[in-house]
């Protein structure tokens, strides 16, 4: 009874490694059950010399032996040389590194779209004649970040501006109270402006109500502040809501990367000439101003210094700068970055790749295309990581001025293109000219003291038996960069990975 259980039960181990067997590679399939059959032979012969009654204990042992080949098995089809996954994706193929730049450069991209703040950025600038709108600001051309111009000037240029300006808007920020239906208020900053700011800019209203253009105080949305407040509900344009205690009206919202203007803010109070006289003379505030283009064809970057009589005597300074050249595009930043980054290389790292003798056999010119070709990949594939991550850093902060903003946007990227080519013409130097792999085993060569007779340094190995390489300690004037030796093809039979 004891014999039959025990046969009952290698019958069923045997059908188990039939079963793992499907998941090893083709190629060593049957070696494999072969090897395994012969294991499991041995650990039921060995239960069956042992006497005693514990029969049920001998068969779960020999099953849980059984079970363990899917174990296995997994591991030597994730492992063995023909599996694709090994092929391609094992440590140090250049797939794999391929691979972690797209996912990076995907990741980066990802966070840029989920970030309103940064996502708004990247759009392309959406004003009407941008190169002759201009923002005017006192004392230079840093001050445009902040408000500088007094009221008073602005009401003094809009009657008289000398046929230097076709229209001019103000708008300055203050955190004013906002109700919201029945007793529900908050404190937001909003930007209290003239009535024709979007008019000037060229930014399109959606939802405006009809007839109501002329209302002395509009309230104008962005979109992400209509979705937060109002729930995208399209029936509150043309309704009233108290703001500082006065009524205005819900007019219309503009997409959010329609405002790239210093000040942050997602709602704007739209008034009159008679409401906006309300202001103190001496309240700072922006301005802009569409020029004539005759102003600035002295200048090609789009600004140019004004001087303004005062009625005490002497002048005051101003300055004119073109949105164009105010707003600059995030790309265009971080090209002068990566142009720095290009300068910077050279003087930093060196260049050369090492020496690489000709094969006797004579490498494929599509092996040397491909070389050339994985170190480019990884060039390009740095641009978008470090140009979507520089904005993640600079822009996720919308406490941040747009001048902080850009600063930081040059500074990240330059480092981190600077440090990213870098690391990329290092990785390629430690990798097989003929497969690309990464170098491996490392191995200290010759001594200090016989530095002037013969080379010593590290020698690293290509695992497919490509080669090997030499890496000096001191270079010197005979030996000063790496050098590639190539292996010919009887050594391959000491390298099975590449098999």
């Amino acid at each position: 009874m004891r014999m039959r259980g025990l046969a009952h039960s290698l019958f069923v181990c045997t059908g188990i490694l039939k079963m793992a067997a499907i998941l090893v590679p083709r190629k060593a399939r049957a070696e494999w059950l072969e090897e395994w059959r012969a294991e499991l032979w041995h650990v039921w012969h060995i239960c069956n010399q042992n006497n005693g009654p514990a029969a049920l204990h001998q068969k779960e042992e020999i099953t849980a032996f059984s079970l363990g080949a899917f174990k296995d098995a997994l591991w030597l089809r994730r492992n063995h040389a023909s599996s694709a996954p090994r092929q391609w994706f094992r440590q140090g193929m250049p797939s794999r590194c391929i691979l972690a730049f797209i996912v990076l450069a995907a990741a980066s991209l990802l966070i840029a779209y989920d970030c309103p703040s940064v996502w708004k950025v990247v759009q392309a600038n959406s004003y009407r004649d941008a190169s002759d709108l201009v923002m005017v600001s006192r004392g230079g051309f840093e001050s445009a970040s902040y408000p500088t111009v007094e009221f008073s000037d602005y009401e003094a240029w809009t009657r008289d501006s000398g046929h230097l300006f076709a229209g001019l808007a103000f708008y300055r920020l203050a955190a004013k109270r906002l109700t919201i239906g029945t007793g529900s208020s908050a404190e937001l900053p909003i930007a209290r402006a003239s009535a024709n700011l979007f008019e000037l800019l060229g930014v399109p209203i959606s939802f405006e109500v009809r007839g109501m253009a002329d209302y002395p105080t509009r309230l104008v949305l962005s979109r992400s502040a209509w979705l937060k407040y109002f729930h995208a509900d399209a029936h509150v344009f043309g309704h009233m809501l108290q703001v500082d205690g006065q009524q205005a009206m819900i007019a219309g919202v503009i997409q959010d990367e329609d405002w790239r203007l210093p000040g942050r803010t997602d709602l704007w109070l739209l008034e009159d000439a008679q409401r906006l006289s309300t202001l103190q003379p001496d309240t700072e505030g922006y301005v802009l101003a569409h020029a004539s283009p005759s102003v600035f064809r002295a200048r090609p970057d789009g600004r140019r210094q004004m001087y303004v009589a005062r009625k005490e005597g002497g002048y005051d300074w101003f300055v004119c700068e073109s949105l164009a050249e105010r707003i600059r595009e995030p790309w265009s930043i971080f090209s002068f970055a990566l142009l720095l980054a290009c300068l910077a290389l050279p003087a930093t790292t060196s260049l050369p790749l090492g020496e690489y003798p000709a094969h006797s056999n004579q490498v494929p010119w599509t092996t040397r295309v491909r070389r050339w070709a994985f170190l480019s990949a990884k060039f390009i594939l740095i641009v978008p990581i470090v140009y979507f991550g520089s904005l993640d850093v600079a822009y996720s902060s919308s406490s941040m001025s747009v001048g902080t903003s850009e600063l930081l946007e040059v500074f990240s990227s330059f480092w981190a293109l600077l440090l990213a080519f870098r690391w990329a013409l290092r990785d390629q130097r430690r990798r097989c000219p003929v497969c690309l792999c990464t170098l491996t085993n490392p191995a200290r060569v010759g001594q200090f003291s016989r530095n002037f007779l013969a080379w010593n340094g590290t020698e690293l190995v290509c695992l497919s038996g490509h080669g090997l390489l030499h890496v000096p300690d001191i270079p010197t004037s005979w030996f000063s960069s790496q050098r590639w030796l190539y292996l010919d093809p009887s050594w391959s039979a000491l390298f099975p990975v590449g098999t």
